[in-house]
């Protein structure tokens, strides 16, 4: 049997297609490698990969918290909750988040400038002060459900009337 028809240089061969593609996690590749029904190569291929500085999570989590960060993007929260589903330790993630939002020179507060800056982007040249209580409801959950934090939002779109409340 050649050395190609082994299951460790197929499961190789599998492993280096798939981050042809972009950068992935240790864990991407062994449920990728798994898909193939190659696990038991799992730990021998990302040691190999590791080996080759082709797997690197850390530099992954920085490189991806950038991306999912940048203004206008996703909001803390949410690209933690990314990075984790791609497998990165939860505080690995957590770190690496931020650091990306601490990296970006001249905001004030990372978080709350992104906030803004997607709530602007959103708001399409209506003043933010000026929105009715209903877009800015409904830009608030928006934000909200971007991973935004509460206090964010709030500092982002001001403080809201529960008009509710005060009829009842």
């Amino acid at each position: 049997m050649a050395d190609s028809d082994t299951p460790l240089a197929r499961a190789k061969a599998v492993a280096l297609r798939f981050l042809a593609a972009r950068a992935r996690t240790e864990a991407q590749v062994r449920a990728r490698l798994a898909k193939a029904e190659l696990a038991d190569q799992g730990e021998a291929v990302v040691a190999w990969l590791r080996d080759l500085r082709y797997l690197d999570d850390e530099a992954y989590a920085r490189a991806r918290a950038r991306a999912l960060t940048a203004p206008g993007k996703l909001g803390p929260r949410a690209a933690e909750r990314r990075l984790l589903t791609a497998g990165i330790p939860a505080a690995a993630a957590r770190a690496a988040v931020a650091a990306a939002l601490s990296a970006e020179a001249g905001a004030e507060d990372g978080e709350a400038g992104r906030c803004l800056a997607l709530a602007l982007r959103r708001a399409r040249g209506v003043p933010l002060a000026e929105l009715a209580d209903r877009d800015r409801a409904r830009l608030a959950r928006f934000l909200l459900g971007r991973g935004f934090s509460g206090a964010a939002v709030a500092r982002t779109l001001g403080g809201f009337e529960d008009r509710d409340l005060d009829e009842g």
